[in-house]
């Protein structure tokens, strides 16, 4: 009896397994038959069929595909900003500032490309398609990431009228500037602004987003930005300065402000009467007389001065120079006080150039 028992047990608990593996069996190929039968979105069905849903005029989209969902969604809003950027950069006019540190070479407009696109993205209104699914036979997620144009474009126009409106007011200060020198200047800074990195960047982002709707709002932004290296040359060619150098050597610092201008587009005028500027320069030779010889420790300021008064201060200084006898210890000095002059002319003349 106890016989039987036991093997009824064993009969049992036999039976039990069974059905459960069986069970588990028909819910398992249940699953991947409805899995099998998941459709495959609109989008998805061709190389071609994102802009039959998705259409060009109305949407920026873009296919991206991952081990997870959220690794899709990454990967397809990379592809957006991969667009914009590779747009950006051919659509600008400034070269990309390549530098090497430790052996690293850093391309630092790729990275400001990057950061400003994927800044402007998410703030205007990216977004990911509802229906990402499971492709069985890549073995991975495909989703697709989405900006509308109109949608986009009612966040971001704001934030570019902003940089149009900073651009207008540049503008409009050269062109309305009487003094010669000074309107030089303001178009130099003018032309700064519009050259700037950020500004093309967001004129170009813009252009991308919504070409119609960019043209109408700002035509007339974009149209004078083009027209501003026509009105530097012009102002620079009007503003013709006089150099007035008391104290130099061997006409030295005189001939290297001569350079300095001429590489800058200012004519050099030959009599301070009718000249739009003049550029009176100060030395200070800094001389000492010591036992091992002359010694020289040499600065200047040139001060820039128009109709409407002082519109430009400019300093500059060179290393010790000396030797035993005076004067092949200035024109060492007076030497490198000029090549100090050929080298921060430009950097200075640009950074002083949006104080006027």
């Amino acid at each position: 009896m106890k016989r039987c028992l036991f093997f009824l047990s064993v009969c049992t608990r036999l039976i039990r397994s069974f059905l459960l593996q069986t069970v588990c069996g028909l819910l398992t190929a249940i699953l991947l038959s409805c899995a099998t039968t998941v459709p495959i979105p609109d989008w998805a069905q061709s190389p071609a069929a994102i802009t039959q849903v998705y259409p060009n005029d109305a949407y920026i989209a873009r296919r991206g595909r991952g081990q997870t969902r959220e690794a899709a969604e990454v990967a397809a809003a990379a592809e957006i900003a991969r667009y914009f950027i590779s747009q950006i950069s051919a659509n600008s006019s400034y070269r990309t500032n390549i530098s090497e540190q430790n052996g690293v070479i850093n391309e630092s407009r790729e990275t400001e490309d990057s950061a400003f696109v994927a800044s402007e993205i998410n703030l205007a209104g990216l977004r990911y398609a509802p229906d990402a699914f499971y492709n069985k036979a890549e073995n991975q997620w495909e989703t697709l990431a989405y900006l509308d144009r109109a949608e986009a474009w009612a966040l971001y126009e704001p934030r570019f009228k902003k940089q149009a409106d900073s651009f207008r007011a540049l503008y409009d200060g050269a062109e309305n500037e009487n003094d010669p020198f000074k309107k030089a200047l303001r178009w130099l800074a003018a032309a700064q602004y519009a050259g700037s990195a950020e500004f093309e960047a967001a004129n170009t982002f813009g252009q991308i987003l919504d070409p119609a709707r960019m043209n109408a709002a700002f035509s007339a932004v974009r149209s004078d930005a083009a027209a501003i290296p026509q009105k530097v040359d012009t102002a620079r060619r009007n503003a013709d300065v006089f150099i007035d150098c008391p104290v130099d050597f061997e006409s030295a610092v005189t001939n290297a402000f001569s350079r300095a201008l001429s590489a800058e587009g200012f004519p050099v005028a030959k009599a301070r009467a009718g000249a739009a500027a003049v550029c009176t320069i100060t030395v200070d030779e800094g001389m000492q007389q010591r036992d091992l010889g002359i010694f020289y420790f040499p600065s200047l300021q040139a001060v820039f001065t128009g109709s409407s008064g002082t519109l430009f201060t400019y300093n500059a200084s060179a290393e010790r120079a000396g030797a035993v006898t005076a004067d092949v210890a200035k024109r060492r000095a007076y030497t490198a006080l000029a090549e100090a002059v050929q080298k921060s002319f430009h950097s200075e003349l640009i950074a002083n150039s949006g104080n006027n």
